[in-house]
């Protein structure tokens, strides 16, 4: 059997990214966070491969990543990075699905350039030494369900880091009430991200602390 689940929908994260830094006037800078600049007790800033940056309150929303920035301020936030990987088809010539499709045995979808994006879970499963094997098979499974992706090829497999909170939930907050920072991090961040970006700003702008995010508090973990 199969359920149809209407309000459903996804988005590609890249392309949503660029669209909103576009859409709110916003410059990317091409720059690899190094580590948090902390002085006298609390955060003022971020030191990069090109130069400092200095700021009254640093967001620190850097997914996998995250933890390791956090203990450069002397942070050890209990988080977990598990390896996923996801297989991307060749580009189909006609659209061969029109929403996400969860099955026991993996996840696809269809991005707007035609390519079948596949992944077998969404906790992560780490491929090791077998990505090639792995990204095959998933793509094999798709095949044998999808019609019309019959003649797909694999075109490349990628491998991401799921950041996850060690109780699995958000961290959304100050942690140990650190001065000039504040955490956002979560999986899935780009199902959540629009909502938590608001609550975020809301609470870095005006010092108002939604309730939904009471539950979501980072000291609720142990912080080194």
């Amino acid at each position: 059997f199969a359920l149809h689940v209407a309000e459903e929908g996804m988005v590609e994260p890249v392309v949503a990214a660029r669209a909103l830094l576009s859409a709110a006037g916003i410059v990317p800078v091409n720059a690899r966070a190094t580590s948090l600049i902390f002085q006298a007790g609390q955060v003022t800033g971020v030191a990069t491969d090109i130069g400092p940056f200095h700021a009254d309150e640093v967001v620190l929303a850097a997914g996998a990543q995250t933890a390791l920035l956090a203990g450069t301020a002397g942070l050890s936030l209990a988080m977990t990075a598990p390896a996923g990987l996801i297989a991307h088809s060749e580009r189909a010539g006609a659209q061969l699905l029109r929403g996400l499709v969860l099955s026991p045995q993996f996840h696809v979808r269809q991005t707007a350039e035609g390519r079948l994006i596949v992944g077998s879970d969404f906790a992560g499963n780490d491929p090791k030494d077998e990505g090639q094997a792995m990204a095959e098979r998933l793509l094999a499974q798709v095949r044998d369900m999808v019609r019309g992706s019959e003649g797909l090829a694999l075109d490349f497999f990628s491998v991401g880091h799921r950041p996850t909170p060690a109780d699995g939930f958000p961290l959304i907050g100050r942690p140990g009430d650190t001065p000039g920072l504040y955490v956002a991090v979560m999986h899935s961040g780009v199902t959540l991200a629009p909502l938590v970006g608001l609550l975020a700003a809301k609470e870095l702008a005006a010092g108002d602390r939604d309730p939904l995010l009471a539950p979501y508090d980072p000291d609720r973990l142990p912080i080194g």
